[in-house]
C-alpha cells in the first residue's frame, strides 16, 4: 500500500478532484499512473516501445483470412 502525505493546497486539489469525478483516491492514482506511463510510452524510442503480441498476431490473423496472402509481399510490408 502507498501512502503520502500532501501539504495543504494539494489537499484541496485532491479532494475536489476527487469529488468532481465522483471516484477514489485509489482509482485516480491508477488513472493517473496510467496516463503517464502511456505518455513516457509515446516519447520512447522505437527499441524500447514494447511490443504488443496479441495486436501483431491478431493484425497477422486478419490480414492471412482477408484475402490470399503472397508470403514475400506480405514479409516485406
Amino acid at each position: 500500500m502507498l501512502t503520502q502525505e500532501f501539504d495543504q493546497q494539494t489537499e484541496r486539489y485532491l479532494t475536489d478532484i476527487l469529488s468532481y469525478e465522483n471516484t477514489t483516491s485509489d482509482e485516480l492514482l491508477k488513472s493517473l499512473i496510467h496516463d503517464r506511463w502511456l505518455s513516457l510510452q509515446a516519447e520512447l524510442p522505437a527499441p524500447y516501445k514494447r511490443i504488443n503480441h496479441k495486436q501483431a498476431i491478431a493484425e497477422f490473423i486478419r490480414r492471412k483470412y482477408a484475402q490470399p496472402v503472397n508470403r514475400e509481399v506480405f514479409l516485406a510490408q
